[in-house]
């Protein structure tokens, strides 16, 4: 009984090691398709593993969450930087990265922010006004008033996350 635990033991290590590379696979498929490029989807998932590594994310949650920014037309040459944001925003929290990274793609793909995506980003723990209201010296107020008339761009909102994440920023270093 004891071999067959450990033949039982083995075999399930072969089966998960056999659906990771299918996923890993699967990923890349999806990356080569959306990038256009067998090259430059090598070169992302790299890029996403080794942020992996020394983040709490683990490679597919991060490659997901890329590719979500990727649907909703962040350039690919902003993925990373914009995932290491969103990633110190959260605090490392898996359920708050994937919410504010939909609503950062929702902002995106809009060009602008949108009271929809601020509360969801102010539900996952970040107000990017917040943050401009700090830099700008403008009210909260008049911030929320300029994001019902359109003029808060995306643009904006991801110098916000940058502000917040970079030196002196609040989550500078998480």
């Amino acid at each position: 009984t004891g071999i067959t635990l450990v033949l039982a033991a083995l075999a399930g290590l072969g089966a998960a090691a056999i659906k990771e590379a299918s996923d890993f696979e699967q990923l890349s498929t999806s990356f080569e398709v959306m990038l256009g490029s067998a090259d430059k989807a090598k070169t992302m998932l790299a890029d996403i593993t080794k942020f992996a590594n020394v983040t709490p994310f683990d490679t597919k949650g991060l490659a997901e969450n890329a590719k979500t920014l990727l649907q909703f037309g962040v350039t690919a040459s902003q993925v990373l930087p914009t995932l290491k944001a969103l990633g110190d925003v959260s605090g490392g929290n898996k359920e708050r990265f994937n919410s504010l990274t939909l609503a950062f793609g929702q902002m995106s793909a809009s060009g602008r922010l949108m009271g929809q995506d601020l509360n969801q980003m102010i539900n996952a723990g970040f107000n990017p006004l917040q943050v401009m209201s700090e830099k700008t010296g403008k009210s909260m107020g008049k911030l929320k008033d300029e994001m019902s008339k359109g003029a808060i761009s995306a643009q904006m909102v991801a110098q916000a996350f940058n502000d917040a994440t970079g030196v002196g920023g609040q989550f500078e270093g998480m």
